[in-house]
């Protein structure tokens, strides 16, 4: 059953705190001297009482030693040696199994005035915004090419044979005889001449390209992200009908 570790809160002297030996982990403290600088220190450090040895929050530590601070919020645990190296361990570890909303992120940072202090850099805001931008091809506003008429379909060749001898049926000489079939092709009226494009086939798949601005094309890729937090990874192609789906409704 879970259970809270034994600990206390406590104020305690930068010098009294010393990192963990064994501690594999890597951090660039200069990162966190700047979010120190920027927005103060907080949270805590986690130090084994035995030896006041930190078992999480090193980095954290030596950022406030680097932006000379003398106290820090310490967390003091009473566990022994092999614990103390799990919970180091653990601390290092465990973060790395999560994972980033990267339209969330990408909206939270373009929000920022500024990525002072944050960890994030300019650079990758570009590179975020840019990874999203898959999903959405962004094309010059330019007149669509007219995609030409289809051509006639040929009724299909029928031969009529007379039950009897097998021979062709022949005319009856009461009829008009059509020497000259109509060109149904020059007889086009203004409703034929604006007819949308030909209706894909069952199955098949076409391409649907919209041109975005980019203010545009952010917004959009936050919907769409929130719409598959929300609902799972859901295909573009049906959020897009929902979504048309619902506007023509509205304005019915």
């Amino acid at each position: 059953m879970a259970k809270i570790a034994p600990q206390e809160y406590r104020m305690v002297a930068v010098g009294d705190l010393e990192p963990h030996p064994d501690n594999p982990h890597r951090g660039d403290v200069d990162v966190i001297v700047k979010s120190i600088k920027k927005h103060g220190f907080y949270g805590s450090v986690v130090a084994q009482k035995s030896r006041m040895r930190i078992v999480a929050g090193e980095h954290r530590w030596r950022g406030a030693v680097k932006a000379g601070l003398k106290h820090v919020p310490t967390v003091v645990i009473d566990v022994d040696d092999e614990t103390a190296k799990r919970i180091m361990l653990a601390d290092n570890r465990l973060a790395e199994y999560g994972e980033y909303d990267d339209a969330k992120l990408a909206e939270l940072l373009s929000g920022l005035p500024d990525l002072d202090g944050t960890g994030w850099r300019d650079e990758d805001l570009a590179d975020l915004l840019d990874d999203l931008g898959d999903d959405i091809e962004i094309v010059q506003d330019e007149p669509a090419s007219p995609r030409p008429a289809p051509a006639p379909t040929p009724a299909p060749a029928v031969e009529d044979l007379d039950d009897e001898d097998d021979q062709p049926d022949v005319q009856d000489d009461d009829e008009p005889e059509d020497d000259e079939p109509e060109d149904e092709g020059d007889d086009v009226g203004p409703a034929a001449a604006s007819a949308p494009p030909p209706r894909p086939k069952a199955g098949s798949t076409v391409e649907l390209i919209v041109p975005l601005t980019a203010a545009q094309h952010d917004e959009v890729t936050g919907l769409i992200a929130d719409i598959r937090s929300r609902d799972g990874e859901a295909p573009l192609a049906e959020i897009v009908m929902a979504a048309l789906r619902t506007h023509a409704e509205r304005q019915r």
